[in-house]
């Protein structure tokens, strides 16, 4: 009985561990997809255990298992060690902490010793349906909010912060399961557990506290780029006026020199001037007010860019960027990558007349809309459906500059309470985002 219940725990836990790797990876389909593989896992994983016990010291056994399973996890996944270690220490703490949780309200509840939930079969088996019910409703909460983690980076140098993090907690959820196993011969259990659990947490609120000064690192680093983002784009407002003003200063001298010369049709000569430069030139800056700065410097470049490939591109502001809550970084990476698709849409049809992109802001059910529009080319309908997938890309080209995909758009837009979503004809293709409203207190 003792080793049916060993295998099934085991082969939960091994179930458990390959669906954190599927959370933190966005991999929601390993398992399914790689069937040997992940039958090959719970089956090593299970025998690894099942010969801890026999053949390895209670004291050493979770380092032991810990390692093995470090590099079991690397081998069968494909994954880097140290992505590896992330992601078993992110098991490792689900663990710990449902497991000392109710191993102390268990404790408090039949005022009963550690020895005691270990060495009686009744207490034992209410707490391995307590913890594991928790360990399996935990995770699945965890699977069901995913896409939440992959803003966090784990495996990127961004995410650095997080991943030490998640090592540190975890090598100490190592010890809390060592020590558990080999001090038996404590006689107040119960208070030195409490006291494991209460440095638990205090390690916690340490590393959250080191959290926030990081989080504010971030958003300074943030600001840097989307100043250093605006700059760029003054430099280039400031040589489009200079440009204008070589432009405007020919034209004048121009006519001074029809002035000068002084002959009997020269008024004549002069309105006729003036008029073919009123039909044909016409400024390529416009001033925007979108409600935002960052993105009133984004959409002239923009509207220049399109002045030079005849697109004709109209920003119609109904209501300012102002009414939502969003970061300037973000906004702009939102805005910049849709404008920049619908650029892209026109490279097929480059001598089509009459190109039009079109950025419209309006309120619709008590929500922000941002639609961006243009008469390019369609987008197929089986490929509508994949355009916000991870991987996926529109672009002709292999190589962009623009820096965000769809999919990641997509995350951005999400994460600030908002939804995107696509129509695309043979007369327009549109990218229509709502945002939920600014509260009025805030």
């Amino acid at each position: 009985m003792d080793v049916i219940r060993e295998i099934v725990l085991d082969g939960i836990e091994a179930l458990l561990l390959l669906t954190v790797f599927e959370i933190l990876y966005n991999e929601k389909k390993f398992m399914i997809q790689n069937k040997g593989k992940t039958a090959l896992f719970c089956i090593l994983y299970i025998f690894a255990n099942y010969l801890g016990e026999f053949y390895i010291t209670k004291s050493y056994h979770t380092f032991v298992i810990s390692i093995f399973c470090i590099l079991l996890l690397a081998y069968i996944t494909k994954i880097k060690v140290f992505s590896s270690i992330v992601v078993f220490f992110s098991f490792l703490i689900i663990i710990s902490v449902t497991e000392c949780f109710t191993q102390i309200v268990e404790m408090l509840v039949f005022q009963i010793s550690l020895n005691q939930i270990y060495l009686n079969n009744e207490y034992l088996w209410l707490f391995l349906i307590i913890a594991k019910t928790l360990q399996i409703v935990t995770v699945a909460i965890f699977f069901k909010y995913s896409e939440y983690f992959t803003r966090f980076k784990l495996f990127k140098q961004e995410g650095a912060f997080f991943s030490n993090l998640i090592i540190q907690v975890g090598i100490f959820g190592v010890l809390i399961f060592s020590i558990n196993f080999g001090i038996f011969n404590i006689k107040n259990i119960e208070m030195y557990n409490v006291f494991i659990f209460i440095i638990y947490f205090i390690l916690l609120i340490l590393e959250l506290k080191e959290l926030k000064e990081y989080r504010r690192f971030i958003n300074i680093e943030a600001g840097y780029k989307v100043q250093e983002n605006q700059i760029k784009n003054m430099k280039e407002i400031i040589s489009i006026i200079r440009q204008e003003k070589h432009d405007f200063a020919n034209h004048i001298n121009v006519i001074w020199g029809l002035c000068l010369l002084n002959k009997a049709n020269t008024v004549e000569r002069i309105r006729n001037y003036v008029v073919g430069i009123s039909d044909n030139m016409h400024s390529s800056f416009k001033y925007l007010n979108t409600g935002n700065d960052y993105l009133d410097g984004l959409l002239s470049i923009k509207n220049n860019y399109a002045i030079k490939n005849n697109i004709n591109f109209e920003v119609n502001i109904d209501e300012p960027f102002s009414s939502i809550k969003i970061k300037e970084n973000e906004l702009i990476s939102i805005i910049s990558n849709l404008v920049d698709n619908a650029f892209e849409s026109f490279q097929v049809k480059s001598n089509m007349e009459n190109k039009q992109i079109s950025i419209s802001t309006f309120i619709e059910n008590k929500k922000f809309c941002v639609e961006v529009a243009n008469n390019g080319d369609m987008i197929p309908e089986n490929i509508q459906e994949k355009v916000f997938e991870k991987g996926f890309s529109t672009k002709t080209k292999k190589s962009s500059d623009h820096g965000f995909g769809l999919y990641i758009i997509k995350q951005l837009i999400e994460q600030n309470r908002g939804c995107i979503s696509l129509e695309s004809t043979h007369e327009e293709t549109k990218f229509l985002i709502e945002f939920k409203m600014k509260e009025a207190t805030e």
